[in-house]
């Protein structure tokens, strides 16, 4: 198949099952259509993404965190976080703009994508390896233990397709062009480059810094939705001020809000606030998972198993965008005692379960000595005044 390029319809028809976004979902957006495809055109998918991925590094803008080798999520949100320092110390005024694409990945046109193809000079070989996968490309949507005939896929990317979130950067990267060369911009820190735009695939952050910028971006957004189909659900997006932002100021009629959810992070106007919140959020889920994970029959290695693979899983995300509050640590290690034992007398040591298991203990992970490291990976840059913002608003128990 990759080698002629001959595919066959049977191959590229999948399976769409709708995976709920929120615990009671009452409408149909509130699912997310996952494809399940035929394995050899995941194989041959996946071939294709290795031979494209070294080409995006420079294809791609820079501020795309995703598809390009070394770029990293915690880098997209930690840009983000230093933005909102550089505001909070300098006075400067910022609008963080969070925009949401409606049904991202499900509206992207393929005369768009064939065209910028071409445009980027891709072989005509490789443009029609990727025609062959989604000119005649059919989807069933499986739901409720139904099937449905086979519907014929006029546009967009399939969300499950190895493929799918390099050719989804590929369409978005004329925008982010656009913005990064029409807007002011920050330069935070030592930083020579200014940063306009901030994206990790769908999730696209503006820095409005000027009112003058408001009908530039509201130009590139019109321009690319034109051309790609894409669609700005501006119920769903979000603006939050920063610094001496005005908020009486319309940004393309979207609200704002004091708090806004960025790759998972919770983000305010003050990284202290920020680093507090999304901490609170870390610590009630934590307990949340043991609590509904409480009754179930598990012995002490597997409820260890649990700790280690699921339940601390959202800390170690966090602590490399904000040092932990002491606290936080306590609660933490209260809720894993609590979940162990099953809410009954003390019975070891949580010093003794965190001894190796060559030393005859259980090899439990010390939070408090796990995050330390973790932080430091994450503290490890050029602008450090979010870091002394942190430790002036609350003491992260290390001392």
């Amino acid at each position: 198949m990759y080698i002629e390029g001959k595919i066959t319809d049977k191959p590229t028809h999948g399976l769409i099952v709708c995976i709920p976004k929120k615990p009671k979902p009452t409408r149909p957006e509130d699912y997310r259509p996952l494809t399940l495809l035929n394995s050899d055109i995941k194989l041959l998918t996946r071939i294709i993404a290795n031979r494209l991925s070294p080409w995006l590094t420079t294809l791609l803008n820079p501020n795309q965190y995703c598809g390009i080798h070394g770029n990293t999520i915690f880098q997209a949100v930690t840009s983000v976080r230093d933005a909102i320092t550089h505001a909070e110390q300098t006075r400067t005024p910022l609008c963080i703009l969070s925009l949401d694409f409606r049904e991202a990945f499900d509206n992207i046109s393929y005369t768009y994508l064939f065209t910028l193809l071409q445009t980027y000079g891709f072989s005509s070989h490789f443009q029609r390896r990727i025609r062959n996968l989604y000119n005649n490309a059919t989807s069933s949507v499986h739901i409720n233990g139904h099937t449905s005939g086979p519907i014929p896929i006029r546009c967009s990317v399939r969300q499950g397709c190895p493929l799918s979130a390099q050719l989804f950067a590929l369409c978005l990267n004329p925008l982010l062009c656009t913005l990064e060369d029409t807007l002011t911009g920050l330069r935070v820190g030592r930083r020579n480059s200014k940063t306009a735009v901030i994206a990790c695939a769908d999730d696209v952050t503006i820095f409005v810094t000027s009112q003058h910028d408001i009908l530039k971006i509201q130009d590139a957004i019109d321009n690319y939705a034109a051309a790609s189909g894409a669609r700005i659900n501006i119920t769903k997006s979000m603006a939050t001020a920063a610094g001496t932002w005005d908020t009486s100021i319309n940004v393309l009629n979207i609200p704002y809000y004091t708090e806004m959810k960025i790759l998972g992070i919770h983000l305010t106007n003050t990284v202290h606030q920020s680093a507090k919140n999304s901490w609170a959020t870390v610590t009630g889920k934590i307990r949340t998972r043991a609590r509904d994970t409480y009754n179930r029959e598990l012995c002490l290695a597997n409820r260890i198993l649990y700790v280690h693979s699921f339940l601390l899983a959202q800390a170690w995300y966090t602590v490399q965008i904000f040092p932990k509050p002491g606290d936080c640590i306590r609660q933490i290690n209260m809720t894993i005692v609590w979940f162990l034992w099953q809410g009954s007398i003390f019975r070891v040591p949580l010093s003794t379960l965190q001894q190796r298991k060559q030393q005859g203990s259980r090899g439990l992970i010390n939070v408090a000595a796990k995050v330390v490291p973790d932080c430091s990976t994450a503290c490890n840059c050029k602008n450090r005044k979010w870091e002394r913002l942190l430790q002036s608003g609350y003491d992260d128990g290390t001392s």
